[in-house]
């Protein structure tokens, strides 16, 4: 949000330029992030395929959810073992969502 950049799933989706994970695997993991109100501008729904996942911009980051990639543990090693790296990739996680 602080770079002005409006999130591309293009970019960050289940088939993107970034990655490339199952559907259903990334269905799920936007569901979690949902769900405890860490990411905003997604409907989730649960079909007797799944989870199926629609976009409804805008796509955000909360508040919370800078908040736990800033504190959160996990994170924190990342951030130790990464290095610069992670700032980098903070920096476009938060512009997503993520």
């Amino acid at each position: 949000m602080k770079h002005d950049v409006t999130p591309d799933l293009k970019k960050y989706g289940w088939h993107s330029d970034l990655m490339d994970i199952p559907q259903q695997y990334w269905c799920k993991i936007i569901r979690i992030l949902t769900d405890k109100g860490l990411i905003v501008g997604f409907s989730v729904l649960t079909t007797k395929d799944g989870v199926q996942i629609q976009a409804k911009p805008p796509i955000e980051i909360t508040y919370e959810g800078r908040e736990f990639l800033r504190e959160n543990s996990g994170m924190k090693k990342a951030k130790a073992f990464c290095g610069e790296t992670f700032e980098i990739l903070l920096s476009a996680a938060i512009g997503i969502i993520i």
